[in-house]
């Protein structure tokens, strides 16, 4: 490897630096989302509050068909915020994480680490002499023990750490050293050049924006979830505060909210990658393609599935409750016009966002 000029060491330390606060910046965004304030303010609110109040009320009565398609769309209700919820916290866990590969005597293993790796001293910010005087004190056992105590259950229980991932560098030394060794691998810490510094910082730098952008976008999609959800639930909920027993008019409200919910949902959860579009175009751009971006659209999926499910499951409901003959003519016709034009909403949405694919 070339020498640095010592301009070059300056401006690479000082790039590095720089690469460190963005770092920063960005675990500072991912951590505030991990708290998700105001998606677990919400979550208690429809699922106890409201959902479980709609819900007693269909059990208390018979029952019949009606009320068990009913209970099944209020299910398909609460499944998409929290199918957002699931898939915004398992983003931030892969972010949090990464795989590494390791090679010892020929055999690979891949393990877990956080994603910000432990760091040593450049191998080449210090001359020949000075890195063998630096690696005396790292293998002293006055260092060592700093990694490793030295008592018998911090030993078995770093041995069975690393036995999970074949062992890694202990087998190389005997040992509270070869434990030291071991757990250094487990938290990627290895000798690099100050080049080989910029190359790794680089490289991470741009794995962490492009998994930071999928998080923030989900946990949007997420808020406006649990937003439309939480106004459908608390109008059902309204809907059957004041009553004994859940009759025909109040079946007839639960469809109706049931079917509007369902295209409602799925323009919601589009919106912010529609809003991403008008972006790109307001700034020339001809064609967007963020539309065909799996990662990018994978909670629309999951809402056309669920408001699909919803909508049928109200549309059953609705022609049990007019084959019982009891619900009133005006609410009939009323709950039939809801569902036809949230059925036709909920096509439209599915084959606008299909056919916008298309012309991408």
């Amino acid at each position: 490897m070339n020498l640095l000029e010592p301009d070059e060491r300056a401006a690479i330390r000082a790039f590095l630096q720089r690469s460190e606060v963005r770092l920063s910046t960005v675990h500072r965004v991912a951590t505030a989302l991990l708290s998700g304030a105001g998606l677990m303010v919400l979550l208690p609110a429809i699922a106890r509050d409201s959902i479980v109040s709609v819900i007693s009320a269909l059990l208390s009565d018979d029952l019949d068909l009606a009320h068990l398609c009913l209970i099944g769309a209020m299910v398909a209700l609460l499944t998409l915020p929290c199918a957002a919820l699931w898939l915004v916290l398992r983003d931030l866990t892969l972010f949090y994480f990464h795989a590494q590969h390791v090679v010892h005597d020929g055999s690979e293993v891949f393990t877990p680490r956080f994603t910000l790796t432990a760091i040593r001293l450049p191998a080449d910010e210090i001359d020949a002499d000075t890195r063998h005087s630096l690696q005396e004190v790292r293998t002293a056992p006055s260092s060592v023990e700093l990694l490793v105590p030295s008592n018998e259950a911090a030993r078995a229980r770093i041995d069975r750490q690393l036995d999970a991932y074949g062992g890694l560098g202990r087998h190389d030394f005997d040992g509270d050293l070869g434990r030291a060794q071991g757990l250094f691998e487990l938290a990627a810490s290895r000798d690099r050049a100050l080049i080989e510094e910029v190359a790794k910082i680089e490289h991470g730098m741009a794995r962490h924006i492009l998994r930071l952008q999928v998080i923030v976008l989900r946990y949007v999609k997420a808020l406006l979830a649990f937003i439309t959800t939480a106004l459908a639930v608390f109008t059902a909920s309204a809907v059957l505060s004041d009553v004994d027993s859940v009759g025909p008019p109040q079946e007839l409200w639960l469809v109706a909210i049931t079917v509007l919910w369902a295209p409602s949902i799925v323009a919601v959860v589009a919106a912010p990658v529609r809003w991403l579009d008008q972006l790109l175009r307001s700034e020339g751009a001809r064609r967007s393609s963020a539309a065909n971006d799996p990662e990018l659209t994978k909670v629309e999926r999951i809402a056309e599935w669920a408001a699909g499910v919803a909508w049928v499951l109200a549309a059953i409901a609705l022609v049990a409750v007019i084959a019982d003959g009891d619900a009133p003519q005006e609410g009939i016709v009323a709950t039939v016009g809801a569902a036809i034009v949230g059925g036709g909403l909920l096509i439209w949405q599915v084959a606008r966002r299909f056919r916008a694919r298309s012309l991408r």
